[in-house]
């Protein structure tokens, strides 16, 4: 796990799964857990399974949950790039067509049925695809001597990847939990399973890290 730095001095780095999700300096983060995004995901139900499990894992090693919630702005107050985005999700050709879309109030922004954080939980709200934009995301981190993301929920082709790249460039490790994302599509989940597994980030299932963290002091 250690290497030599150009001075010569030892510094940590982790190799396997284990390293990479020690409790004491990772936390666990669910991407969008909300009917109108999670809730949208072709593997809904395996993903739900096994982010409770993950969080019920997570608790017991005492390791932190760090909920992402997506709200948007007004569509006038939306930046340019997100309203192409939302253009193409909502199949329309002029910004002056689109509908509001998980907007505060909106049922479509709810937690999944069954998934609500706890008072001591780290809720984080934002409205661009990777948690660190405009919000105090790398600050908690620092605080609480987190080094590793273990990202679950959905999308896995887009908050996911933008965040776990953007980690990366901040200097966090990632480890992304293939059964605990999911996207609109299998073809898009796939192609940024295949990314992270050609890249620097480790591709693991729920219970490899839950047996990691159960066999944990509590």
């Amino acid at each position: 796990m250690s290497t030599v730095d150009r001075n010569g001095a030892m510094r940590s780095v982790p190799i396997s799964l284990d390293e990479f999700v020690a409790p004491a300096s990772t936390a666990l983060v669910l991407w969008d857990m909300q009917k109108g995004l999670a809730g949208k995901a072709i593997n809904r139900i395996q993903l739900e399974d096994a982010a409770r499990r993950l969080i019920e894992a997570a608790r017991l090693a005492n390791v932190p949950v760090i909920w992402s919630r997506h709200v948007l702005p007004p569509l006038h107050l939306t930046s340019g790039p997100f309203l192409l985005f939302l253009m193409k999700k909502q199949g329309v050709d002029h910004p002056s067509k689109l509908s509001p879309t998980m907007q505060e109030g909106m049922e479509e922004t709810g937690f999944l049925d069954g998934f609500a954080p706890r008072p001591d939980d780290v809720v984080l709200d934002k409205s661009q695809p990777s948690l660190f934009v405009d919000t105090p995301l790398d600050l908690r981190l620092k605080t609480l001597g987190i080094r590793t993301l273990v990202l679950a929920g959905a999308t896995t082709d887009i908050g996911i990847e933008f965040t776990a790249r953007h980690a990366a460039a901040l200097g966090y490790y990632s480890v992304i939990v293939e059964d605990a994302t999911g996207a609109y599509s299998r073809r898009a989940h796939e192609r940024s399973i295949e990314f992270f597994r050609s890249w620097i980030t480790p591709v693991a299932q729920a219970e490899g890290v839950c047996s990691i963290w159960r066999r944990a002091p509590g």
